[in-house]
């Protein structure tokens, strides 16, 4: 199984990576001498209208002043500065970004503005869907300002946003070599562009930092939901279930049924009983679900009140078990009344005796007896030890929950 199909669902939820707003203060109007008397008036109705927020009535008087023949090439300067604002304000991004790149070549613009307003230039070009000039004065930008994270994740994401996956993955790959703790929108961006290009191994190492900065239930959650899609072993679900609990990412009534009914056939209704109460206490179901909820939680206890009894007689039981299986068999049982300090030796004697049946499951659960233990490095040795291909994968996603 391809890593890349195993975070299909992960992928695909990554979302547009945000770009900070544009932080503007209203441009200023000189309006004594330099600005011609044929403008100056209009020039001043706009700037009050500015001031309250009149968008509409400022760009009335702003192509009023616009539309006076004979202005200075000043005159036209100063327009503009209130004409591209006015159009921000308005939502009018592609014109307000053509405006304003004509006034970084008018000539009349100081240098140390010219470097901010390429900057703002990049952002409104980006906010227009016009990617590829996005990336052009971001980049014109990062030449007078290098360590801007902002304007090189713009560069990432725009040219992520024309499909040019590898130049999206080399421009985040420079932004995480800066040093730092790379942000969550970076992380997601290089997970999706290794998912368009079908790169299993990047798309697995993208997968790997983000759940290592940023572990949250919404971040599991979305990457389970990969890993259950293509889950087809009885194992396989159960030991997704059970990092999904561990990691906050058990959330729906439907995975509270699913998990509690796969265990009472697996032979862990004790578990099995806890965790259909625990959907229950938490109020996750009513009406009719509720009813069914509690037939699975009566079903549970029924065979739960069986496995207690051999688990008050697993102490000596253990003792005096002769094979690896009879070991493992006693683990699963101290692992179902969730007592994983018991569960773990016997587990760990099964182990280590061998003649195992299923030798990736018993270490499967060695590794989650030692993980909600606490002792993660042991956990991580046992996770280490599961052989079988798709077994080992989720293995891994455990070992990354001990990290």
């Amino acid at each position: 199984m391809k890593k890349a199909s195993l975070v299909l669902s992960a992928a695909m939820a990554v979302a547009v990576v945000g770009i900070p707003a544009v932080a503007l203060l209203t441009p200023s109007v000189a309006l004594a001498e330099k600005v011609s008397a044929k403008v100056g008036p209009s020039l001043k109705a706009a700037q009050s209208a500015i001031q309250g927020r009149r968008w509409d009535a400022a760009l009335a008087k702003i192509n009023e002043a616009d539309n006076v023949s004979g202005k200075t090439g000043f005159d036209q300067y100063k327009i503009n500065e209130l004409k591209w604002y006015v159009y921000l304000q308005q939502g009018r991004n592609g014109d307000a970004a053509r405006v304003l790149e004509g006034q970084l070549s008018s000539g009349y613009m100081g240098g140390g503005e010219k470097v901010q307003r390429t900057k703002t230039l990049a952002q409104l070009y980006f906010r227009a869907g016009n990617y590829g000039k996005a990336e052009q004065y971001a980049n014109q930008y990062l030449r007078s300002a290098p360590g801007d994270r902002d304007m090189q994740l713009l560069v990432a994401t725009a040219a992520y946003q024309r499909k040019d996956y590898k130049a999206a993955i080399a421009s985040a790959d420079r932004l995480m070599k800066a040093g730092g703790t790379p942000s969550q929108d970076l992380l997601q961006l290089v997970l999706r562009c290794n998912y368009e290009l079908k790169d299993a191994a990047g798309t697995a190492a993208a997968l790997d930092q983000l759940l290592k900065y940023y572990p949250s239930a919404d971040t599991w959650e979305r990457v389970l939901d990969g890993y259950f899609a293509q889950a087809k072993k009885d194992n396989d679900r159960l030991a997704l279930y059970r990092l999904s609990e561990s990691v906050g990412a058990l959330k729906k009534p439907k995975q509270y049924v699913d998990m509690a009914q796969s265990l009472i056939i697996a032979g862990y209704a004790i578990e099995g009983e806890r965790i259909m109460q625990k959907g229950i206490d938490a109020g996750l179901f009513a009406g009719e679900e509720l009813n069914r909820a509690k037939r699975t939680l009566d079903a549970a206890k029924r065979k739960a009140d069986v496995e207690r009894a051999a688990v008050a007689r697993a102490p000596a039981a253990l003792a005096s078990a002769k094979s690896g299986e009879e070991m493992a068999s006693i683990g699963r049982g101290l692992f179902s009344a969730g007592d994983y300090a018991k569960a773990a030796d016997a587990l760990g004697k099964a182990v280590a005796k061998g003649g195992l049946t299923d030798a990736d499951n018993t270490n499967m659960l060695l590794g989650i007896s030692l993980y909600r233990q606490g002792n993660k490095a042991a956990a991580s040795k046992a996770f280490d030890a599961v052989k079988d291909p798709k077994f080992a994968e989720i293995a891994k996603l455990w070992k990354t929950a001990a990290r």
